[in-house]
């Protein structure tokens, strides 16, 4: 794709106007002629780095910080970590339309330049846009920079392109560009630093400690806790301010050696990780993987473990994980306690043997010095940390949908419920075939022309091996899948078994017109659906009816390949999708009403847990969930009041390991009274920065719409 000259400019002059008007991502990009895509990628990444506004320091003692980012917002085009490079068509003709002479023809030039730049999502169809649509959350390797810092890896580039066949050298010459951008970038920063004028005695000091450490890192191995966390926030936003894995394993040497030295205390490191911390939330990142075991399977929580929860207390992001292993030290217990009781909802609470024994099951092909790597990236999609591309979530399947498709097939004239479970099952195994194509399709767009030079550099093993991460270049790939309203589906089920086949109280085709009605005229039938017993109190037949659902979708997936290898992993990461999820969805026959919210999670719908919190657990537990390892949301609300006393905190961590003991792997706890949230309904306005878990990650209750609002007070609140 050479650059035209429109309206007289030539190349040149384009390059320069794209600069001028602030587009410098999209000036790299087109300014590379003849180039392939990750040549231009990374040409388009080193020109914003070059030329980009750069954010005031703040004072604090990191930098960047705060709700900053290298890729502007605003900007027709920017980088973003997942799709690369997306342009946002509607601003750009906005532009086009409102602007005048230069600024005119900048934008026409740079919309011809485009032309039709595919989207990955694009090859997928709407209908399995669940969650996501070729979305990558991803780890960079960041403890691997810590310990060898980045002028190793530019050591490493430069020996393997020397070494290299001709056809694998454009890589490893778009990686010696990139690290020379990253070179820039870094002396920008130092030299803006240098420039300030700290505004009192604590400023000053940081202004020393930043301006030290970024003498050193992230060029060269870190030494001290700080030195490594100033690295990983530098980096951090770098990447677009993603996902940051097993932050306590890659800092907790360097922090328990600085505590040990005296050059640390508790109270200035928990400072420390909080300031980190504000600027996750600030801009909306996602993951960090707390505790776990190291290769040996050992636990291996630390002081950085205790540290990062204590400094997450009343805080919305980051989205913390803590892997629950045996033998975890009563002191990180007692710091998750603390931060859940805050109701922030964090930390999520991930159990280790569950999760060892999934990613076993399911062949996901760790190799031993990787089995305890595992991590998080996005609300909570599984990945290894620093090792892998997992989509994710690359699409999803919205089962009410399914359901209701299959109803109006096939509920007429099925002549028993094995036959329309029958119909529902070929249903399901169709639409997970179309599915996986569509994943597949949009994985080869992404890996032509949506490359990412960054995570190639820094995430094992795109650089030994000289192919680009979004081509497959990383040790693991995988897909994640979105799995939408389960309970809606067992549930339904359960009512038509029940009401059509054993009592035969009407025809299928009565049930039908009901809810084609929207239960209009069928109010006393209404009620008797939601008499029917429902998944999440312990009841053995719709708890089978869910295994089987259940069981039947995962395996399903099992039976496709992605297009970058490994396997399709089902989770159900609702987020905040669950409310638009059900906007299209017809009446289904648990009772719920055309367009109302599906479940939020791999739990009952919301309200229907009835029986007390260990039903709904075991319940829940009963799903093959180690067929699931993408990760199945579980959602429990408890009172404030079970976290006020040590008795009642100890009964609280019973029930949760409890949970676990019985198969469970994933487990997510609102405290939250009802009287509260019932005031936030009523008055929004007052209740802006309250903070509630939903279905995959903490939120501001003024960022929800009033649907997923009624779908939280609507939850179940547990007493013990």
């Amino acid at each position: 794709m050479a650059v035209s000259a429109p309206r007289g400019m030539t190349p040149e002059e384009l390059v320069a106007a794209l600069h001028q008007v602030g587009e410098h991502t999209a000036a790299g990009f087109i300014g590379e002629v003849s180039a392939d895509a990750l040549a231009r990628m990374t040409a388009a990444l080193c020109s914003q780095w070059r030329h980009a506004d750069l954010c005031q320091w703040d004072g604090g003692p990191l930098y960047p910080a705060g709700r900053y980012s290298w890729y502007a917002q605003g900007n027709v085009v920017a980088f973003h970590y997942s799709y690369s490079l997306p342009c946002d068509r509607i601003r750009l003709a906005e532009l086009e339309r409102c602007s005048d002479g230069t600024e005119a023809a900048t934008y026409a030039a740079l919309r011809q330049e485009l032309g039709d730049y595919p989207h990955p999502a694009q090859a997928l169809s709407r209908e399995y846009h669940l969650g996501g649509a070729n979305y990558t959350h991803s780890i960079l390797h960041y403890g691997r920079v810590l310990r060898k810092g980045l002028d190793r890896y530019a050591e490493t580039a430069a020996k393997r392109h020397n070494e290299a066949d001709p056809a694998a050298r454009p890589f490893y010459q778009a990686m010696l560009r990139l690290i020379d951008g990253l070179r820039v970038a870094h002396q920008r920063c130092v030299a803006h630093l240098q420039a300030q004028q700290p505004r009192d005695e604590v400023a000053a000091r940081n202004h020393a400690l930043l301006l030290a450490a970024l003498g050193r890192v992230p060029w060269r191995p870190a030494r001290t806790f700080y030195e490594g966390l100033v690295a990983l926030n530098w980096l951090y936003f770098l990447d677009g301010c993603d996902s940051l894995g097993r932050f306590d394993q890659d800092l907790g040497s360097l922090y328990e050696a600085d505590l040990e030295a005296g050059r640390l205390d508790d109270k200035a490191g928990i400072a420390l990780v909080r300031a980190f911390w504000c600027n996750v939330d600030a801009n909306d990142g996602w993951n960090v993987a707390l505790g776990g075991t190291d290769a040996s399977g050992r636990c291996n929580a630390n002081a950085l473990t205790v540290a990062s929860l204590r400094a997450g207390i009343g805080l919305r992001r980051p989205n913390l994980a803590l892997r629950v292993t045996k033998g975890l030290p009563g002191a990180v217990r007692e710091a998750a306690l603390d931060c859940l009781a805050s109701g922030n909802g964090l930390p999520a609470l991930y159990h280790e043997d569950g999760y060892t024994r999934a990613i076993d099951t399911f062949g996901l092909n760790l190799q031993p010095k990787d089995r305890a790597e595992w991590a998080f990236g996005g609300c909570t999609e599984l990945m290894v940390h620093g090792r892998s591309n997992v989509g994710s979530l690359d699409a999803g399947l919205n089962l009410p949908a399914i359901l209701a498709e299959t109803l109006q097939a096939h509920l007429a004239t099925a002549s028993s419920y094995a036959d329309l479970w029958g119909a529902l099952q070929g249903a399901i195994s169709g639409h997970v075939a179309a599915l996986t194509a569509g994943v597949n399709a949009a994985q080869a767009v992404h890996a032509r022309w949506q490359p990412q030079p960054l995570r190639s550099l820094l995430i094992d093993d795109c650089l030994d091996t000289g192919r680009e991460y979004n081509a497959g270049g990383a040790r693991y790939n995988w897909s994640v899948i979105n799995i939408g309203g389960l309970a809606n589906v067992a549930d339904s089920l359960a009512v038509l078994e029940r009401l059509v086949f054993e009592e035969q109280a009407l025809s299928g085709s009565a049930f039908l017109e009901a809810l084609g009605r929207d239960w209009e005229g069928s109010e006393e039938l209404h009620q008797r659906a939601r008499r029917v017993a429902s998944y999440g109190n312990d009841e053995p037949r719709v708890d089978q009816i869910a295994r089987e659902v259940a069981e039947h979708v995962f395996r399903a997936f099992g039976r496709h390949t992605p297009w970058r290898g490994g396997r399709f992993v089902p989770a159900c990461l609702m987020f905040v999708t669950y409310a638009d999820a059900g906007t299209l969805v017809m009446a289904t026959p648990d009772g719920r009403r055309a367009g109302e919210p599906i479940a939020d999670s791999i739990g009952p719908v919301a309200g229907r847990d009835v029986t007390g919190p260990t039903a709904m657990l075991r319940s829940v537990a009963g799903l093959p969930q180690e067929l699931a390892p993408g990760t199945l949301i579980t959602n429990i609300r408890l009172t404030r009041r079970l976290f006020a006393s040590a008795e009642e905190r100890r009964r609280v961590w019973d029930l949760l390991e409890t949970y676990f003991q019985l198969g469970g792997m994933q487990l997510q706890v609102n405290v939250m009274d009802q009287r509260a949230l019932q005031e936030a309904i009523e008055h929004p306005e007052a209740y802006g920065d309250l903070i509630v878990r939903v279905g995959g990650y903490s939120e501001y209750w003024r960022n929800l719409s009033d649907a997923l609002r009624r779908t939280v007070l609507e939850r179940c609140e547990h007493e013990l």
